[in-house]
């Protein structure tokens, strides 16, 4: 219990470090903010369900005291929902589909606010469903690769 509390509790604040880094490094930070919930995916293996939930709702407190409400936004519409949809269990399909819709939907409100040019119009769909499935596919991955590359991290062999 006291190693899933403590690998939660790292990884959520890796990923809020790794989350903020659009807000000091303007154009580079965005880029590595799309990696900043690759250690909650972390958090998932390398725990079970209870600590992810804990670790995604202390990531998204921290995430809104932290950094603006765009990046708030952007955290639980387009980052959040990939995630979520590689840790439900696969026979939930209406979560799943709930899951790709949140960043259509997004991708639509975005749209309609801020950017309203005429070439986004009928593109609004395929850039919300092109970054869940994107993003789900990257993450799924990197975390398979960094849980693999793991244990020869931590325990190398003496020569």
């Amino acid at each position: 219990m006291g190693k899933s509390i403590s690998y939660s509790a790292i990884l959520s604040v890796l990923a809020v470090l790794l989350f903020s880094a659009q807000m000091f490094i303007p154009v580079f930070g965005i880029l590595i903010s799309f990696f900043s919930l690759i250690p909650l995916v972390l958090v998932y293996e390398l725990t079970d369900m209870k600590y992810f939930i804990i670790s995604v709702i202390t990531t998204g407190f921290l995430i809104l005291m932290i950094n603006d409400l765009f990046g708030m936004i952007f955290f639980t519409t387009f980052l959040l929902p990939p995630v979520l949809g590689l840790v439900v269990d696969k026979k939930k399909k209406i979560l799943h589909i709930l899951f790709f819709l949140v960043p259509v939907a997004s991708s639509y409100f975005m749209y309609k606010s801020f950017f309203n040019v005429v070439i986004f119009r009928y593109l609004w769909p395929l850039i919300g469903a092109g970054a869940y499935i994107s993003i789900k596919f990257y993450y799924s991955r990197i975390s398979k690769l960094i849980l693999n590359k793991l244990p020869t991290i931590f325990y190398q062999k003496k020569a």
